[in-house]
């Protein structure tokens, strides 16, 4: 709710994402740049898709659970993975193309996971 009043008063038109999200919120219209807000570059929120959520939710991951996201770039999963998990236990992140990892290490930082280890893997192998 605090993220939400706080994007409202930058000009951000949004609602609640669905009665399945506690923590989704659907943006239609930004007056500002969404992804340059001082709330997303403090790591308060990442932009993903409501399907990307969808995994995670049907996971559940609890915290200590050790968990692999094999397709994890650009980090909106395994974001939201540690912080179901409380930044306790471990989310290994792995993508198949190093240069989209630097996007996942990028946000990892950004949104204050501890949690999690990087790696370039073809998870079909």
């Amino acid at each position: 709710k605090d993220l939400a009043a706080a994007l409202m008063k930058r000009g951000v038109r949004l609602d609640p994402l669905a009665n399945w999200s506690k923590v989704g919120l659907k943006i239609y219209e930004s007056t500002v740049p969404i992804g340059a807000t001082p709330e997303y570059l403090a790591g308060h929120y990442m932009l993903q898709s409501a399907a990307s959520m969808c995994p995670v939710m049907a996971l559940g991951p609890q915290p200590g659970d050790r968990v692999m996201d094999m397709s994890a770039a650009p980090g909106g999963k395994t974001s939201y993975i540690a912080q179901l998990m409380r930044n306790k236990g471990v989310v290994i992140a792995n993508d198949l193309k190093p240069e989209r990892q630097k996007a996942t290490v990028a946000n990892l930082h950004r949104l204050g996971v501890r949690n999690a280890v990087t790696c370039c893997y073809d998870g079909r192998k």
